[in-house]
Order: structure tokens, then sequence, then C-alpha cells
């Protein structure tokens, strides 16, 4: 049987030092004039165009004027963002990443995908840095819908297309760091793995019950036994 293996990006892979929070506080900056507060806002587990609403309500601007803002304030994102992930001193990519990532690849049972907030072209861009888009043929995506809830089914069918096999949805783990990452997979009635990596307590991950939590996904073998269990 073949699983299909969904990761987040952000916290869970790696950690851009900030970078994705300061290219959104200079596209608004640009978008907008001035100074638009972005630490009010936790942007952990959520989607790019969820991220910008949220800010954005905080400036009392309403629905209609921020929904035809944020396809513009996103372009504007895009073209700052590689400066800022070539400027963050502390990029990282998180303990048993690329030795996990080289196994399951390798493996004819694991199709590798992504699931995260970030529109495609960012994500692409974060990953760009330690070589890991080479793994992830397909994904769902914050462009795709601005509710996390809806991206396990387009990052299903995506991949059930790809790699030519009809995944059931027990058939799917999301691996994630937030609670919006096990709250979907739930969701969707796939296997949920919390990873304790970003900035979500644990206490946090453990009341919405994961099927897994890990502190980290050094532990190869036992994260490869929870994705096949």
């Amino acid at each position: 049987m073949k699983r299909l293996v969904l990761f987040d990006i952000d916290e869970t892979m790696i950690s851009s030092d900030g970078a994705g929070r300061r290219a959104i506080g200079k596209a608004l900056a640009k978008r907008f004039g001035g100074d638009i507060d972005t630490i009010k806002v936790s942007m952990s587990g959520k989607t790019d165009p969820q991220i910008l609403t949220e800010i954005l309500r905080t400036c009392n601007m309403d629905d209609a004027e921020i929904e035809s803002s944020i396809d513009e304030i996103l372009e504007i994102y895009l073209t700052l963002l590689q400066a800022e992930i070539d400027r963050s001193s502390a990029y990282i990519i998180h303990n048993g990443i690329p030795e996990l990532l080289d196994l399951l690849h390798a493996e004819e049972a694991f199709c590798l995908g992504l699931l995260t907030g970030n529109i495609e072209k960012g994500a692409r861009m974060k990953l760009n840095r330690f070589d890991l888009n080479r793994f992830f043929p397909i994904g769902a995506y914050g462009c795709d819908s601005a509710n996390r809830m809806d991206l396990p089914k387009i990052a299903r069918d995506r991949g059930s297309l790809h790699f030519n096999f009809d995944f059931e949805p027990q058939e799917v783990t999301i691996i994630g760091d937030s609670i919006y990452d096990v709250l979907c997979a739930k969701g969707y009635g796939a296997k949920s793995i919390a990873v304790n990596t970003g900035s979500t307590a644990r206490e946090l991950l453990e009341e919405q019950d994961p099927d897994y939590l890990f502190e980290d996904l050094g532990d190869i073998e036992a994260v490869v036994e929870a994705i096949l269990s």
C-alpha cells in the first residue's frame, strides 16, 4: 500500500528566521504606505491570504477592500521574499529532515508532497535554499484556498493524479508543527503527525490529540513507523 506524505514547510522542515514576516511587512508598507503592525497577528499554521486578511482587519479595513488588495500584496511580497531569505542569518533546516526525505524519496511506498499555507512561489523559494524542491512534485498551497481545511483534498487529488494511485484519506499523512496541521488532517480523515519544532507549545499540540507527536523528526525509524502504522 502506498502512502501520500504531506509536509508543512515553516517550522516543520525549515525555520526562515522571520523572512516571510519581514517580506509581508515590507509588502504592506509598499502597498499602503507607512508601517502596518504585523506582530499582533500569529502566522503559525495559517495561509498567506488568511494572514494578510487578519492583519488588514486590525487596520479597520472592510472585507471588500481587503479582498481586492490580497493578490497585489502577494505579488509585491514575492518580489521581496528572496532578499529577506538571503539576509536571514539563522535560516536552518530542522533535525532529521534531510535524512527522512532521502529515505522516503527512495522508497516506492512513499509519495511526497507539500501542504502549506505559503503561496506556491513563496513555498518554492523557501525550500530552494536547501535544495528541497526536488522531493516534492505536488502540493497544496495558500494560493489554492485561504482555508487550510480545504488543502488536504486538493493535495490528495493532485497526488493521485501525479502518482497514478487513488489515495484514500487513511493513506494520507500530514506532518506539521501547528494545531492547524493537526486539525486539517483530522478534518479530512488523514493521519496527523505533529512535530514540536515551531512556536506552538507542546501542550497545545497535545490538546488536539494528533496520532503522533514528536519533539523533532530526528528519530527516522519512529517517524517511518508512524507513517506506516
